[in-house]
């Protein structure tokens, strides 16, 4: 029987519909690229039947830089464990990561603020076809946001 991957958010509209309705599905490799993205995006502490899920960066969120290349490869060792640790779905992985600091206007507020975004490039191979695929996220620092 071929795996079934479901589309997140989850719907629960179709869980707790009626029988002929159908939970919207995706591939496998936007599975593993909205797991990733909850992995980066999770806080470890915060998942309540595993309280090291998550990833390490937000430690990172509002550190001293001291050494730009230091910092650049503890938040790439972060990363890079945590999807090693629990994306079990891909091998080979290498990550790249780009470094600018951005302005992000809030027009309601009619505010700028200086923040940090790290683009996130995950190269892997998937484990059932060997082919090769590319995850991308960017992430603002100060505080870790996705937008």
């Amino acid at each position: 029987m071929k795996t079934q991957y479901y589309k997140l958010p989850i719907q629960f509209d179709f869980v707790f519909g009626d029988e002929t309705s159908q939970m919207p599905k995706c591939s496998e490799k936007e599975s593993i690229d909205q797991y990733i993205e909850l992995l980066l995006t999770t806080c470890p502490g915060e998942h309540e039947f595993d309280h090291e899920w998550g990833c390490r960066i937000w430690d990172m969120d509002f550190e001293n830089v001291t050494a730009k290349s230091d910092w650049e490869e503890k938040f790439k060792g972060h990363i890079l464990s945590s999807v090693q640790r629990y994306e079990e779905r891909i091998k080979d992985i290498s990550l790249e990561l780009t470094i600018d600091d951005v302005a992000r206007i809030d027009y309601n507020l009619q505010t700028t603020a200086i923040k940090k975004q790290v683009l996130v490039r995950i190269i892997a191979s998937l484990l059932s076809t060997g082919e090769k695929c590319c995850f991308n996220y960017a992430l603002y620092l100060g505080p870790l946001s996705t937008q």
